[in-house]
């Protein structure tokens, strides 16, 4: 339990085999009651984590009567149905990801066949059962599809009596990711869009004709024009200069552009092969493909994906199929 400023604190909650370590959660105090912004994973050493921490400065779960989630990845979303139960609050998310909930943690059988069949296309190998499998369907424990009671498009005012709350839909790392606005604080929550050190994952899903990462290229111009002094982000720390920390963003994501189009110079490849000549996790200094984690080797396959639709759709690249597999190539 860290406090920010009066009436916010932060409470790292842990997640497991994650080297994250932590998604930070937010108590925001307001007339009598409290509201939290996410909710951490659905595990008894993150409930625990949460109570201790709240016991800390005499709070108790019942005091709390909203809970706001920026997005419904599961370190973000997975407690949030056990702390309603628990308190009463009533969650809030955007509504593209209410609509995600059912394939994301309900129907998981069909969302991945999908997803391997789609990958596969791509060039990654298939396996029988998938190592991918494994890596996806073991998340599913952290997450309970509880459906919101709150509906939100962008655009709301959230107001506690002391802190008024802006609701801004970001999407690309989430289709309905949300960053909250303080103008009066000049605070942004800013969830998974903008982080202090690493970039967030912007992936291409199966059966999406979406372009995620020119979404989110947008979704960083758009918050760069806010007028902040201080972030507080879902994971790492807190920092300050949100316009030199966009910037850099932006200039990581014409940096991989660099790369895939210099992997694919001489002749046409796959995404699952261009994965393989991207340097990956470049802030901690650069890993491997070959050395990722196999959820981080899928995650690493959709963002390339990310990146060659966002060009194909601009016109420096396009696509050709081949004995069933999709490649790629200068346009």
């Amino acid at each position: 339990m860290k406090e920010i400023i009066p009436g916010i604190n932060q409470l790292p909650i842990p997640i497991p085999h994650n080297p994250l370590g932590y998604t930070n959660i937010y108590l925001v105090q307001g007339d009598g009651k409290y509201l939290l912004i996410d909710a951490g994973v659905n595990t008894e050493e993150a409930l625990e984590s949460l109570q201790k921490q709240l016991a800390e400065i005499g709070i108790d779960l019942k005091n709390i009567s909203q809970i706001i989630v920026t997005h419904a990845h599961h370190d973000h979303y997975g407690l949030a149905g056990r702390l309603r139960q628990l308190s009463g609050a009533k969650i809030a998310l955007h509504y593209i990801e209410k609509d995600l909930l059912t394939s994301r943690y309900t129907n998981m059988d069909e969302t991945m066949r999908q997803s391997e069949q789609w990958l596969h296309s791509n060039g990654m190998p298939s396996n029988g059962q998938s190592p991918y499998r494994t890596a996806f369907t073991g998340r599913q424990r952290f997450a309970e599809p509880t459906l919101p009671d709150i509906t939100l498009r962008g655009g709301e005012t959230i107001s506690n009596g002391t802190f008024n709350l802006q609701v801004l839909w970001t999407p690309g790392h989430s289709p309905g990711h949300i960053c909250l606005y303080e103008p009066d604080k000049k605070i942004l929550f800013s969830g998974d869009h903008v982080l202090p050190v690493i970039t967030p994952n912007i992936s291409l899903q199966s059966q999406s004709d979406d372009n995620p990462l020119g979404t989110f290229l947008n979704s960083l111009n758009m918050v760069k024009q806010l007028e902040v002094s201080l972030v507080l982000p879902a994971h790492e720390h807190p920092f300050t200069d949100l316009p030199k920390r966009v910037d850099e963003i932006l200039q990581h994501h014409e940096k991989r552009n660099s790369e895939i189009l210099e992997a694919i110079k001489t002749e046409p490849r796959t995404a699952y092969q261009i994965s393989g000549e991207i340097t990956w996790m470049p802030e901690l200094g650069g890993v491997r493909f070959q050395n990722l984690a196999l959820w981080d080797q899928r995650a690493a396959v959709s963002e390339t994906l990310a990146h060659l639709e966002a060009m194909r759709i601009n016109g420096r690249l396009k696509k050709i199929q081949q004995n069933s597999l999709i490649y790629y190539q200068p346009a």
